[in-house]
């Protein structure tokens, strides 16, 4: 029946989701384990790759859900998670790797916000998936680099990660600012 289809191809872009969710905790307990380089970078590449697919997958197949865009949000922020704390323990400046993840803790909270239907700091996938697809490659390239000097360029990488997700959310609270003020005038329902 079309409905046991639906349900078929929403849970195959769901288990994708999950599945990268997965990939990133093995990832992070395997990280510092004595296993091939090739075993974390395979789980690694693994969980990035899943993010593309099951995107176009909700896209192709009609089957976007709330539960799946939840599932998805909460895979990919956890991946972003464990690539910071990664990098912090390989030795990278906590201060670009706080700017991240404090930037990304106020988009999380500001998606919750919906004035007139839409979001109070409405995301730019375009963006959002270049930046992720730069942070998590290059924990990726960190994962690899076996020198200080590698490691150094990994922390280039981080800075300018920082920069470009700093300055984008100053931007998006400067052109939300009316949005802003009328939502902090709002009870809440």
């Amino acid at each position: 029946s079309v409905m046991s289809l639906r349900r078929a191809k929403v849970w195959l872009v769901d288990s994708i989701s999950l599945l990268r969710l997965l990939a990133a905790l093995l990832f992070a307990s395997l990280a510092f384990q004595d296993i091939p380089l090739l075993i974390n970078a395979g789980i690694y590449v693994f969980a990035m790759v899943s993010d593309l697919i099951d995107g176009y997958l909700a896209r192709r197949l009609r089957a976007e859900t709330y539960f799946g865009k939840v599932v998805d949000l909460v895979s990919d922020k956890s991946m972003t998670v464990i690539s910071l704390l990664y990098a912090a323990e390989r030795g990278i400046n906590l201060l670009p790797l706080a700017l991240i993840a404090v930037r990304d803790i106020i988009m999380i909270g500001a998606r919750l916000i919906v004035i007139d239907g839409s979001q109070l700091l409405p995301t730019n996938k375009i963006l959002g998936g270049i930046m992720a697809l730069l942070l998590w490659g290059n924990t990726l390239f960190l994962l690899s680099a076996s020198d200080d000097r590698l490691i150094q360029i990994a922390s280039w990488i981080y800075w300018a990660c920082a920069i470009i997700f700093v300055s984008n959310l100053v931007a998006r609270i400067y052109t939300s600012a009316d949005r802003i003020r009328v939502s902090s005038t709002q009870e809440e329902r």
